[in-house]
């Protein structure tokens, strides 16, 4: 999981008189310090600028990839039993409040993919399941809604896999789930295979596996409440740059209030649940479950 708690910008300038003014800028983290930070980006833009003055091109690992850890604001760590890092909350680009877990799964699901028809090749045995459930004889069943699409993956990847705990939640466009019975690396080939199996969001897996964590946000997204983006990106420049930041943050706290981001469904499987992932999970509802409007 890569969660830096200090972020800096950091700028140089190597134009000359003949070019002109020409600025290079990084973003770089630290978990030591915010003057370890803005150490690490002077020296990534002393490189770039060796290479740049030497006519070299800069290299695909010149500039940040989807790879790259994100550059968000730390607003809480969640350490588990042994010390380790368990989970941790940040801001996004945005504005909302976001989850991210090493190793506690979560999983989110669109009502679009949900719809899509089950191909006769889709890697684990839903077609099968189907045929069981209806019979070889009984006229295909009619579209499920999206709701029952998901409750009926879940049973088939239980026939399968009696050991697995899901919980359930449905959100503005589709669900999200939290496993609760293991811990599991996003990168796994366990985690693969789920992905396909409950048809996961595709830029959803692709971060999970980019960033080698799981996200799930917490808070709305603020065009959905009527309240503009953040006005300065993160890390802030100056003091009042800051201070324009947490106005915004106060006025966005108080237009969430009367919306959620998550519905409880139900819990499905097993009912076994870990620690770490009963730790996760009591953080995640009481940030974002409700019964009041989605966003």
């Amino acid at each position: 999981m890569q969660i830096y708690s200090y972020w800096a910008r950091t700028t140089l300038d190597i134009g000359d008189e003949q070019q002109g003014p020409f600025l290079l800028t990084a973003y770089t983290g630290s978990d030591e310090s915010l003057a370890a930070a803005q150490a690490a980006g002077r020296q990534v833009l002393q490189h770039r600028a060796a290479r740049l003055q030497a006519a070299q091109p800069l290299r695909a690992g010149d500039y940040p990839t989807g790879s790259a850890p994100l550059r968000e604001q730390v607003e809480q760590r969640i350490v588990g039993s042994g010390g380790e890092l368990l989970a941790a909350v940040t801001r996004n680009h945005y504005g909302s409040r976001v989850l991210n877990t090493a190793q506690v799964m979560l999983l989110d699901v669109d009502d679009a993919d949900l719809r899509r028809p089950i191909p006769t090749t889709e890697p684990f045995s839903l077609a099968g399941f189907f045929r069981k459930l209806f019979g070889p004889a009984s006229p295909p069943p009619p579209p499920l809604v999206p709701q029952e699409q998901i409750q009926l993956r879940m049973a088939a990847w239980l026939q399968l896999h009696p050991e697995w705990n899901f919980r359930l939640y449905r959100t503005r466009l589709g669900f999200r789930l939290l496993v609760t019975h293991q811990l599991i690396a996003p990168a796994s080939p366990e985690a693969q295979e789920i992905f396909a199996a409950l048809r996961v969001d595709t830029t959803y897996v692709r971060l999970c596996q980019a960033q080698d964590c799981y996200r799930a946000r917490l808070t709305p997204k603020p065009w959905r409440i009527g309240s503009p983006r953040p006005p300065h990106p993160f890390p802030y420049d100056t003091p009042e740059q800051q201070a324009t930041q947490q106005a915004w943050e106060a006025q966005y706290t108080t237009l969430s209030q009367p919306f959620s981001v998550c519905h409880w469904v139900g819990e499905y499987g097993s009912g076994q649940v870990l620690a770490e992932a009963r730790q996760v999970a009591e953080l995640h509802d009481a940030a974002c479950v409700g019964s009041s409007e989605l966003a």
